[in-house]
């Protein structure tokens, strides 16, 4: 498809029911016959593989480098702990240090490869919390969680640089 920039989106399915022209996506468990082609100021368009660039599909197929050290070729988990009062997914009971450290744990034992802890609310009408409030709130579960012996790797949930660096 031609006429400004194209946009490749696999239609990815899962399951056994495999065809034999289907292609891997990131060479993981997902595998797709048919890509979505988006453009500005044009539909959407379905197209089978046949009639998307070579140079795409390579892209889609390769496989997803290592980050903190998980492979993507298999799901990965990732529990989300909101060490906020106001959080709009749990109504703020991982606010305190020890609950989100204990909540950290939990996860990892249940299985999670990755937290992400975040200190800022995003539900809608949240106010926006200073950069030391909201490092506040999530280094010191980052640290119990180290000390704890959590493995697990750790992501940040920010928007703020000085948070980031300090996570």
């Amino acid at each position: 498809m031609s006429g400004g920039q194209d946009y490749f989106r696999p239609l990815v399915q899962i399951g056994p029911a495999r065809p034999d022209n289907a292609m891997v996506l990131a060479g993981g468990w997902g595998w797709f016959t048919h890509l979505e082609v988006l453009a500005r100021g044009r539909q959407p368009a379905v197209i089978p593989l046949k009639e998307v660039p070579c140079e795409v599909l390579k892209r889609l197929c390769a496989p997803r480098g290592v980050i903190g050290g998980l492979g993507m070729e298999i799901p990965r988990v990732m529990g989300i702990l909101n060490a906020t009062p106001d959080s709009f997914s749990d109504g703020g009971l991982h606010a305190a240090p020890p609950d989100a450290i204990a909540a950290g744990i939990a996860m990892r034992d249940a299985g999670a490869d990755i937290l992400d802890i975040g200190g800022e609310s995003t539900r809608p009408g949240a106010e926006t919390v200073a950069d030391n409030e909201e490092i506040r709130r999530v280094v010191p579960v980052i640290e119990g969680l180290r000390e704890a012996g959590v493995k697990s790797l750790i992501s940040v949930d920010t928007r703020k640089a000085a948070v980031a660096e300090a996570a």
